[in-house]
């Protein structure tokens, strides 16, 4: 019938009738009203193509995201909310590793970063300061304009120091604010 719905029901184990899937004609999608449970190596797939654009399939070992044509974009509508990246802490609990902060338009990482030896941190919209370290000598590198190293601090000081040759640091250099 016009805008009818089809209804899969069944028993959910406590004696009585549910819906499971329900295809609203009216509505014109689908409503899942219990889980979906894909077996291992079973995809959820999504697109027009022979297996889809993009799936979601976990082996058994692993989940995987898999994309096949343009970007993935993860987008949160929602005013002022973030996306939230968490993992295992080492320690049996979830953590916060880094998020995308919504209401105040910044990434937070709460974690440390690392990049590997010869992995160049490019900062600037044309790549103008870098960082780097190559295994063995570390290097910040200016490619454009003058290069600013400012103390904000009321009163404070900038100190260069390196290793005085017995293991410990000595201020070679201070600028006394």
């Amino acid at each position: 019938s016009d805008d009818g719905d089809i209804i899969f029901k069944s028993d959910d184990g406590s004696g009585g009738s549910t819906a499971y899937l329900t295809l609203d004609g009216g509505l014109g999608y689908t409503v899942a009203s219990k889980s979906i449970k894909f077996s291992n190596g079973v995809s959820a797939a999504f697109g027009t193509t022979g297996n889809g654009h993009y799936g979601i399939v976990h082996d058994g070992n692993n989940a995987k995201h898999e994309n096949f044509t343009g970007d993935i974009k993860f987008i949160n509508y929602m005013d002022d909310a973030d996306i939230i990246f968490q993992s295992d802490d080492g320690s049996g609990g979830v953590a916060t590793y880094f998020s995308l902060d919504g209401g105040n338009e910044i990434v937070k990482f709460n974690k440390n970063i690392q990049l590997v030896d010869n992995v160049v941190l490019n900062l600037g919209s044309s790549n103008d300061l870098q960082l780097k370290h190559d295994g063995s000598n570390s290097y910040v590198q200016n490619t454009v304009g003058d290069l600013y190293i400012q103390n904000h601090a009321d009163d404070k000081d900038i100190i260069l120091r390196s290793d005085d040759g017995s293991g410990g640091q000595t201020a070679y250099l201070t600028l006394d604010g």
